[in-house]
């Protein structure tokens, strides 16, 4: 079933910001999303880490809530929740509350993005959070496999970095460098804000207009380039380079893939379908086949991690050591064996089907419907209803996810591999994604 049709509204506020409004009825809840479109992607080198350590500082203190406990209290005070995240190419400040706390819940918000108190021994003291919280993803090897794996596909691009940055470039850090990123990139040209839940439209332009709007400095005649991103990601070169990271443990984790189109390519439904089919579920063939059948890897998965000028398509699994180059090897011949063979009679339906009903459910809720049409704004610049994207998806045909697995079988130099673990054969590990 698709989902319950809604009524979005969507305006550019005096400032420049995008506002996207979209009343739940029925709902008790409603949330609120600032997102900035700026991450990982635009930080100089020497500055890598940089959106990230910002989005934990904003949260000590602001020049409203003058401490942490002051800014938590402000939303978890009324039962509500609040969080932050750092991505490749956007920065989400959110919260969800009743109904009734909206105001609440976009004064705080405004205040963390816009009028923080960037305290220089604060900056200190999270430093080593910030630390520690590197220290865990390094220490976590499905984590470890996933920042080898981008480092092997950007290949020195400002995408290969993960967005918590590196020891040096975060000792760089200090509150001048986190003070001048922010009023670079928390610009209003960048901002889209998203209010979904137990809303009227009405209500909720005046609470924007009057707790966030009137905080948004003016926009400038200049062109937005306060951001540097590197440009596009140049071609993959060859010979393909592998990266293998040799780690006590029971497993060998691995990723193997290779690039994709961006989020707003006109194939972007074909290659989610063609996502599904092969790896999302216990229903998928890699689950099927690689688990069920040949008994190769607890967990196996594919998935896609797509940016607004390209994006990468990969399939992850964790097996044995003695087992690593045949799982690899085993994931590719059933991208191969759909790309030749075709589809299983309604097997397209299947996929469709349950992607739809993922849809709903995400959707359903506010905080889910409020991350949905923030990242579809941010990231492709339009915005695609929910109902929309159903239609996109029933108008896939076959031939259209069949072309798809073929462009992306691989080549000696369109394939990339990471693995992290007790490996035992490299060169016949590194070589699996190149027969």
């Amino acid at each position: 079933m698709a989902p319950q049709a809604l009524r979005v509204e969507e305006e550019t506020l005096p400032s420049g910001a995008r506002l996207i409004l979209a009343p739940l009825p029925g709902r008790s809840s409603v949330s609120v999303s600032l997102l900035f479109g700026v991450g990982s992607r635009f930080e100089p080198l020497r500055l890598a880490g940089v959106s990230h350590f910002l989005e934990h500082i904003v949260f000590k203190g602001t020049a409203r809530y003058r401490d942490s406990r002051a800014v938590s209290s402000a939303i978890e005070g009324l039962g509500g929740v609040m969080n932050a995240s750092t991505e490749k190419e956007m920065t989400v400040f959110w919260a969800r509350v009743a109904g009734r706390h909206l105001s609440t819940a976009l004064d705080v918000l405004s205040e963390l993005a816009l009028a923080p108190r960037i305290d220089p021994a604060e900056v200190e003291r999270e430093r080593e959070v910030v630390f520690e919280e590197l220290k865990m993803y390094l220490d976590q090897p499905a984590d470890l496999v996933q920042m080898a794996f981008d480092e092997a596909i950007w290949e020195g691009h400002p995408l290969a970095r993960d967005p918590a940055g590196n020891r040096r470039s975060l000792r760089r850090i200090a509150a001048p460098e986190l003070e001048g990123y922010r009023a670079a990139n928390y610009r209003p040209v960048r901002l889209v804000v998203v209010i979904a839940g137990a809303i009227s439209p009405a209500r909720a332009r005046r609470e924007v207009l009057r707790r966030l709007e009137s905080r948004l400095p003016r926009p400038a005649d200049e062109p937005d380039n306060s951001g540097w991103d590197g440009g596009p990601p140049p071609p993959l070169g060859w010979p393909s380079q592998s990266r293998l990271i040799a780690r006590h443990g029971e497993q060998v984790h691995l990723l193997l893939g290779t690039r994709c189109s961006p989020y707003a390519a006109p194939d972007r439904w074909a290659l989610d379908l063609l996502n599904t089919v092969l790896g999302e579920g216990m229903s998928s063939r890699l689950f099927l086949e690689l688990r069920e059948n040949q008994g190769l890897a607890y967990d196996v998965h594919s998935f896609t991690a797509r940016h607004r000028d390209s994006g990468a398509f990969a399939i992850y699994l964790a097996t044995r050591p003695d087992q690593a180059a045949t799982g690899a090897r085993a994931a590719l011949t059933e991208l191969r064996r759909l790309a030749d063979r075709g589809l299983e009679p309604h097997e397209l339906d299947r996929a469709k089907a349950q992607m739809e009903g993922r849809l709903a459910l995400q959707t359903e809720g506010s905080g889910g419907l409020s991350e949905f049409l923030g990242h579809e704004a941010l990231l492709t610049g339009g915005l695609l209803s929910p109902e929309e994207v159903v239609e996109r998806l029933r108008d896939v045909g076959e031939d259209q996810v069949l072309g798809l697995a073929r462009e992306l079988l691989p080549t000696h130099s369109s394939w990339r591999l990471a693995a992290v673990g007790p490996i035992r054969d490299r060169e016949g590990l590194a070589a699996a994604v190149q027969e």
